[in-house]
């Protein structure tokens, strides 16, 4: 069933019209019908089961009924920061990131950072990225949109970003440790707490950069034996707290 989202607070057996957007999507893009479902999540993350009951030539009306559905988020806030990707990455992760679950998805520009944003083009990209993880958000029917942003320097991410956990994702400790230091905080994470990694672009965090983070209470973590690529990593560590938070210790709030 498809989803979609506003910006209001809405109740039970309210009739409602909508227009724009959603009836560009779903009256002339996917052709629904008078008496046809789809999801409605308002503002508050309450969700709705909407029935067409009217379609006009610019709007259509709705009626919501209340429906249990099990809450698809994560019980903890997970947080990604990725270093500027070339080409398209920036979209794949985006895309892919909101369909695993993150909360916040962070760009940041780093030493060895191929792609460079113009303070001009900045909020067009986040304009961008951020209806990606609307489109993501729907098809997934996750309960929130995840919010996108942009930090032109590592140092203004630390500055502005925290969480209960922080880690940054090194390649050189997938070869130092054994079970790592990603395992062990896995371990130690409860509901409702918040935990924020970082990914280097294509060539990596500069030594400078590590040192740095270290300096600000950000710990080093491997992601396995193998060398990930700048899209790959936040997906799987993405993957891997799903798996932990979600099904092997299956926390709850």
């Amino acid at each position: 069933m498809q989803q979609i989202f506003v910006q209001q607070r809405l109740t039970p057996n309210q009739d409602l019209v909508l227009e724009g957007t959603s009836f560009r999507h779903l009256i002339k893009v996917l052709r629904l019908h008078v008496n046809d479902y789809f999801w409605i999540v308002d503002k508050q993350q309450q969700t709705f089961q909407a029935q067409i009951t009217t379609i006009n030539s610019d709007n259509f009306q709705v009626h919501l009924q209340t429906l249990h559905r099990s809450n698809c988020e994560l019980p903890v806030t997970s947080i990604i920061a990725c270093s500027l990707s070339k080409k398209d990455k920036l979209d794949w992760i985006t895309q892919k990131a909101t369909e695993l679950g993150a909360q916040q998805i962070v760009f940041f520009r780093s030493r060895y950072s191929i792609m460079k944003w113009a303070p001009t083009i900045v909020p067009k990209k986040l304009d961008h990225l951020q209806q990606i993880a609307l489109s993501a958000a729907q098809q997934s029917h996750r309960l929130q949109v995840p919010q996108v942003k942009y930090y032109a320097t590592l140092a203004e991410l630390i500055k502005s970003q925290n969480a209960d956990y922080q880690l940054v994702a090194y390649e050189q400790m997938a070869q130092e440790q054994k079970k790592g230091a990603l395992a062990d905080i896995f371990q130690q994470l409860q509901a409702g707490q918040s935990l924020m990694c970082l990914f280097g672009p294509e060539g990596g965090f500069a030594v400078e950069e590590i040192r740095q983070l270290r300096q600000n209470k950000y710990k080093l973590c491997g992601l396995g034996p193998r060398i990930l690529r700048a899209e790959t990593a936040p997906l799987y560590f993405l993957s891997a707290l799903s798996y932990q938070t979600e099904l092997e210790k299956e926390l709850t709030n």
